[in-house]
């Protein structure tokens, strides 16, 4: 039996400018945040300035992500990198990432990086 892919530990996309990638950061740790205080609907609109529905990403810790800590996003010039661990949620947000404006999206394993 093949054991487990090392878990992602960071998920980073290139954004157009630091100044966008820092607004996306930004709205990236007020979701996190949001989520790990248990999800209290209204979910905040943090990303319809970057033409987003918010609503689509009203996730919950106990259904739709396997990280109990909450990830840091962080804004390096016009990269934008998200510090977690996980097995699974990575791929929703390099989707999230593409639909906030970044460009190329790669995700660090913990052994190894590879491009998503």
């Amino acid at each position: 039996m093949v054991p487990d892919p090392a878990p992602v530990i960071e998920v980073a996309g290139r954004f157009p400018s630091a100044e966008k990638a820092r607004a996306v950061a930004d709205a990236l740790n007020r979701w996190f945040r949001w989520i790990v205080d248990g999800s209290v609907p209204p979910i905040p609109p943090v990303f319809e300035p970057f033409g987003v529905d918010s609503g689509a990403w009203a996730w919950t810790l106990d259904e739709d992500v396997d990280w109990t800590l909450g990830p840091h996003a962080r804004a390096a010039g016009p990269d934008v990198r998200i510090a977690l661990q996980t097995q699974d949620t990575h791929a929703h947000l390099a989707g999230l990432l593409r639909s906030l404006g970044a460009g190329a999206v790669k995700m660090a394993r913990d052994a190894d990086e590879t491009e998503g």
